[in-house]
């Protein structure tokens, strides 16, 4: 059967027969049953030739079906296909969509990304994911001309990758659903010439949600990921509670490996050099927000990093009060780089481990670590009292190089866990421990004041504290905003227990007077210790008294409990009664702060009942106002885009907004009327934006 072009005109189409060969495109124009036939004309691959086939014979063209081309909507370009793949193909679900969404032909755009997010918006809700075809730039200006948008799965093409070693998978079909959109130098616009909305496939909801190119997080989720990984939740911890959130992992709109992807390339950092980089704009970022913020940074001779140390204003401040006794540990190395971390901890009024500033080394030797202590001490303006390291001769000699007069001992707890568990100490070690006995046998530090700084306590309570922030992934960068978070984790637990002590008091376990002095004065975690003692008072006794004038010498006797066996300790508590002062040989006031069991039974003996106030230390006092207490720590704000912030200011007020109307159904529709007129104000907004944008571009162009 043959046909002409009036055959075709204003009467259905009807089904002729299929043939082979190249396709054919039927251009009409108009609307109704008097359509006009434009012409017909071959196409090329991509379907885009312009007319010049004849347009006088029309023959052995396949149709799929009796179709009116005005009702079908095709009122421009109407694509035929040979092989029936107009026949097998499918119409999208437009339930959805309203009729302005649908691509048709004559649509203009005032520029050519404006066409192309109409379209990807439309193939979103239409279930496919698009790509650009083809471009075509004029041979002069180099500026786009023309542009064919296709369906993802448009050609099916020989991968070059063997079958057994390939990755992704051949999703192409040879669908034909596209637009073509060309730049119109009359109007200086773009505008829809050919459409067609036919697919060879179907288009799923449920598959296209996963498509790569509509799988992304948006900025709520960005937020929420950058905060959890920031506290150290894992990434699937972070994706389950993500879907919990919206129902479900099929309505996050991606996948945990996007979500890891994520992580791994915004928040993470494999180069050491961009690593530095980051450490760097970080400091610089803190150092503006407080300007008491310190930090410095030790390169060698390639301008290469070697070592930093940096304190937080805060910790600066609290130096004063907590400065008096300080840890040093260095055994904590969890970081991608492996570089050695240096905490300097010290002991809040509560009895809390509180940071006094840190810093990373290059290498652990001699040098470096001369170099971190004079720039610590630097920047505290005085050395410690006391300090407690690990049995490192590199930090010994150091320490004693930069800190002469600050009394030096080592961890009892790194001595006994390296040599009692397995005795296999060597008579080498044993002359190396016994001649540097006086670097950590307790007996050697007797009066001195340690602040109740045991020598595993600090250590071990910070290792552990570290080990719930940081891993062996940690770079440079998260490492100090982590080392962030620890300061913002012990600025609240101080202001929580502050406010705990603000808000009463602990009952007393007997009815002295001087227990309950204690009780107004000191913190509660250091009146707790200090009701210990009073409780063991009921254990001691006088033994004997030796008087010399003004001066007692009372023996006490304490009665321990040790292996269901009794035994009866003495110890020597030496008595002023002009001054009421006393010194125990036990020495736990000198070394801790705190008055011994001994002591107390002392004064309840010859009748004080009131504590001399030079044993009411203001260290643990709850009534002295602590100038760190008025400096927040300088939380990096910046970390995240500026972006997040600024949706993360937005939300809070919106939270605080919704949590007002949330009670009452009435109320709860004014909110909503808000902000959907909020929309429609910033809809125009973005409108009459994009409209001055294109009226400025044109008038470049004009120029």
């Amino acid at each position: 059967m043959s046909g002409s072009l009036t055959d075709l005109r204003g009467t259905r189409v009807l089904p002729l027969y299929e043939r082979t060969g190249t396709d054919l495109a039927l251009g009409c124009g108009g609307s109704g049953t008097g359509s006009s036939i434009a012409g017909c004309f071959p196409l090329d691959e991509d379907g885009f030739e312009e007319p010049g086939f004849e347009e006088a014979g029309l023959e052995g063209v396949a149709f799929g079906g009796g179709v009116d081309l005005a009702e079908a909507g095709y009122l421009g370009v109407v694509l035929v296909r040979a092989m029936g793949s107009v026949r097998g193909g499918e119409l999208p679900d437009h339930g959805c969509l309203q009729e302005d969404e649908i691509p048709r032909v004559g649509m203009r755009f005032a520029q050519l990304q404006m066409a192309h997010d109409f379209y990807a918006t439309y193939a979103k809700k239409a279930r496919f994911a698009t790509k650009i075809r083809t471009t075509t730039f004029d041979k002069i200006t180099k500026a786009p001309i023309n542009q064919a948008i296709h369906c993802n799965r448009d050609v099916i093409r020989e991968s070059r990758v063997k079958a057994p070693t390939q990755k992704n998978t051949i999703s192409a079909t040879g669908c034909k659903a596209r637009i073509y959109v060309k730049f119109d130098k009359d109007v200086q616009d773009w505008v829809l010439l050919k459409v067609d909305l036919m697919h060879s496939h179907p288009c799923s909801l449920k598959k296209a949600v996963h498509y790569h190119e509509y799988r992304q997080l948006t900025m709520h989720m960005k937020c929420v990921i950058e905060d959890n990984d920031e506290v150290g939740i894992r990434p699937n911890k972070i994706f389950l509670a993500l879907s919990n959130e919206v129902g479900g992992p099929s309505n996050l709109g991606f996948s945990e490996k996007d979500l890891r992807n994520y992580i791994t390339a915004r928040l993470r950092n494999n180069n050491v050099n961009a690593d530095v980089r980051e450490m760097m704009s970080y400091f610089r970022r803190m150092k503006d927000i407080n300007p008491n913020f310190f930090y410095t940074v030790e390169l060698d001779d390639e301008c290469k990093f070697k070592s930093a140390v940096w304190v937080d204003a805060r910790c600066r401040a609290s130096y004063e009060y907590y400065g008096d006794v300080v840890s040093v540990d260095s055994t904590y190395r969890r970081n991608r780089h492996g570089l050695p971390f240096v905490s300097f901890v010290g002991v809040n009024h509560h009895g809390r481990s509180t940071l006094l500033g840190c810093a990373l080394l290059g290498n652990e030797e001699i040098a470096s670590y001369e170099w971190v202590f004079s720039q610590w001490v630097k920047c505290m303006g005085t050395a410690p009292q006391c300090i407690i390291t690990d049995q490192c001769r590199f930090k010994y000699h150091a320490i004693k190089n930069t800190l002469p007069d600050t009394r030096h001992r080592w961890y009892i707890w790194h001595i006994m866990n390296k040599y009692l568990p397995s005795l296999g100490v060597t008579v080498g070690t044993e002359l190396y421990l016994y001649d540097d006995r006086r670097m950590w046998i307790p007996i050697y530090f007797k009066g001195e004041f340690w602040s109740a700084m045991r020598s595993t306590q600090r250590s071990e309570s910070m290792h552990a504290f570290y080990g719930g922030y940081l891993h062996s992934k940690t770079s440079l960068v998260q490492f100090v905003h982590e080392y962030d978070n620890v300061l913002g984790f012990k600025e609240q637990r101080e202001l929580e227990d502050d406010a705990a002590d603000s808000k009463g008091v602990i009952p007393c376990a007997t009815t002295s007077p001087m227990e309950k002095q204690f009780q107004q004065e000191y913190t509660t975690s250091i009146f707790r210790d200090v009701q210990i003692e009073f409780v063991k008072k009921a254990n001691c006794r006088v033994s004997t008294v030796d008087k010399q004038g003004s001066l007692v010498c009372v023996t006490m006797e304490e009665e321990k409990l040790v292996n269901d066996t009794i035994l009866c300790v003495s110890y020597d508590v030496h008595f002023d009664h002009s001054t009421q002062e006393l010194r125990c040989e036990c020495n736990l006031f000198e070394s801790s702060g705190v008055l011994c069991c001994h002591c107390l039974e002392v004064f309840h003996s010859y009748k004080v009942y009131k504590v001399p106030s030079c044993y009411v230390l203001p260290r643990w006092s709850k009534k002295i106002k602590r100038k760190h207490t008025y400096v927040k720590s300088s939380h990096d704000i910046s970390r995240s885009d500026e972006s997040h912030v600024a949706f993360k200011g937005l939300c809070a007020h919106f939270y605080s907004v919704a949590q007002e109307f949330v009670g009452d159904d009435e109320e709860t529709t004014l909110p909503h009327v808000a902000l959907e007129e909020t929309m429609a104000t910033l809809a125009a907004h973005h409108a009459k934006k994009r409209s001055e944008s294109v009226s400025k571009t044109q008038t470049n162009i004009g120029s």
